[in-house]
């Protein structure tokens, strides 16, 4: 049980009640009286507010616990390169702990370093046993067997960069068996996406028909699937981002490339105009909001195709990238010089996009910058997250004296690795982009198809009603067992749906650049097509809706 426990970072389930329980059980209990006695609520609000909070105290274990495994799940293909590389240098063991308890880009496998470090040296436990009791408390199964290898290593006296040498193809082999689970789960969460969105369009097919049969609002049934709706895209949200390990195309340095520098310049310019044309079309033309919003967002488009362009070309160099490691490292070590001189040599290869950034990288060495900076700027020149953090795991391993020829390959072979992976990972997110799009084609299309019925139905009764009520002893039966249907808005009913799909298309076409991790802005293609579908939708639906019920009206 202490395990379990010192898995999410507390000592035992004492330390876990004193420090978590308790808090959360007060602050709960206090919301609990505070909203019982000073607000006028129904009863149900403030047990639903103390139940929140006893939930929450047995879910967060099993949350933290899934964001540590994720962490780790996400960075162990740095970790592991990074540490093949270094061995070449001929660490020992406290100097190599010491490297990685640096690399706090690697998160929880950094701190974990540093741990095994402190506890080795601090405690005189040893290495091998520590890392023995670290590996039993990480929720991470590569990573803990990994730390177990290591330890039987360790115990046996076995070369370090022999041992690391021959995981670099294990710890690969079951991340790539994790990465192609999380694939999996992407696909089961398109399903669940899918059969969610389908039921909530039947629910509100029902619910739409609530003020026929009890007299009530159809404004109220439309506001509450409003909030379903909601209520059931931040789950998806939350769902992918803890089961899907994310994978970013692009770097997220502050510096950043031409191209990327251009998107960022005309979100700036077309975000004003884009509000200048929302304005001036609901003062001055009687729109929908659906296709306002379709009409406004128009300009982005041109953002969206930017970035799009901008993920092209990143996937071009990270292609790329393998052959033009090996090949650098190769000459480092055939010609037994520096970076620098093999770069010159290099340069009359063809290295396809990369050509410009190698060359700027040559000239920056060649006039003596600083070699982290130009390696830095060869990384934001790039544009690529996988780049910007192998080709530092390149230039440091070689510059502390690493056997080139050695870490250019290892980085290679793991890099096209990574690189066939992530092309399953786009697969799988073109699969859910189509996926996508046609469970918002048939959620807009049966919304508005009920909406449409409702409508013609509610002006059957009442106008059947009108004339009945003139008959006397008829109509005083009739109204008092059928309840009073009241006057349905079309218009504030059209706003409160064109606001769902509106969020709806915003969540799904967030869900998209999540999964397949590309330019954050290559979303507002997928959201501006995906308004359009509505607005287009909520034009012609309602229109061959009535013309296929006028004859029954």
């Amino acid at each position: 049980m202490d395990d379990f426990f010192m898995r999410i970072g507390y000592r035992n389930a004492v330390d876990f009640v004193i420090k978590f329980v308790a808090p959360i059980l007060f602050i709960s209990l206090l919301f609990f009286f505070f909203v019982l006695f000073f607000f006028e609520l129904p009863i149900f609000v403030p047990y639903f507010i103390l139940f929140i909070g006893v939930a929450f105290i047995f879910i967060y274990p099993f949350i933290t616990m899934e964001l540590i495994r994720t962490n780790i799940q996400e960075n162990i293909h740095l970790f592991i390169t990074y540490a093949g590389t270094i061995s070449t240098i001929d660490l020992d063991r406290t100097t190599f702990f010491r490297k990685i308890s640096t690399k706090h880009q690697y998160g929880h496998i950094s701190k974990t370093a540093e741990k095994i470090l402190y506890l080795a040296k601090s405690w005189n436990l040893g290495f091998a046993k520590t890392c023995r009791k670290i590996a039993r408390v990480t929720p991470s199964q590569i990573y803990s067997d990994f730390l177990d290898r290591l330890a039987a290593t360790m115990d046996f006296g076995g070369d370090l960069e022999t041992f690391l040498s021959e995981e670099q193809d294990a710890v690969l082999n079951d991340y790539e068996t994790e990465y192609k689970g999380s694939l999996n789960n992407i696909g089961m969460l398109r399903e669940v996406f899918i059969a969610i969105t389908i039921s909530v369009a039947f629910g509100m097919s029902v619910a739409l028909l609530l003020p026929l049969l009890e007299g009530i609002s159809i404004l109220v049934a439309v506001r509450w699937s409003l909030l379903g709706m909601l209520f059931i895209d931040v789950l998806l949200v939350i769902l992918i981002k803890a089961f899907v390990p994310s994978d970013r195309l692009c770097h997220n340095l502050p510096k950043k490339d031409d191209l990327t520098r251009k998107i960022y310049k005309w979100f700036y310019i077309i975000t004003p105009i884009v509000l200048v044309i929302a304005g001036v079309l609901f003062l001055f033309f009687n729109l929908s909001f659906i296709i306002v919003a379709a009409i406004a967002v128009t300009p982005y488009l041109y953002v969206g195709h930017l970035a799009s362009k901008e993920e092209k070309e990143v996937i071009r160099k990270d292609k790329v990238f393998p052959s033009f490691v090996r090949a650098l490292g190769t000459t480092i070590y055939a010609r037994q010089g520096g970076i620098t001189s093999s770069l010159a040599a290099l340069r009359v290869h063809d290295f396809g996009p990369l050509d410009s950034v190698v060359t700027n990288l040559y000239r920056r060495l060649k006039l003596g910058s600083d070699r982290e900076k130009s390696w830095y700027y060869f990384a934001v020149e790039s544009g690529s997250n996988m780049i910007n953090y192998f080709a530092h795991i390149f230039a440091e391993s070689v510059y502390l004296g690493g056997h080139a020829q050695k870490i250019g390959e290892l980085i290679s072979k793991n890099f096209s690795r990574l690189v066939n992976l992530r092309s399953l990972r786009h697969q799988q997110a073109a699969s859910l982009r189509g996926a996508l799009y046609g469970s918002l084609l048939g959620f807009i299309a049966t919304i508005y198809i009920s909406v449409s019925i409702t409508n013609m139905l509610a002006t059957i009764f009442v106008d059947s009603f009108v004339e009945s009520a003139t008959e006397g002893a008829i109509g005083g039966l009739i109204g008092s067992v059928v309840p009073t249907i009241p006057e349905v808005d079309m218009t504030l009913v059209n706003l409160y749906i064109g606001i769902m799909v509106f969020i709806h298309a915003f969540v799904s076409s967030l869900i998209i650049k999540m999964v397949d991790g590309g330019q954050k802005f290559a979303f507002f293609f997928d959201f501006t097509m995906m308004l359009w579908l509505g607005a287009i939708l909520s034009y012609f639906v309602p229109l061959v809706s009535s013309s296929l019920f006028s004859p029954v009206t």
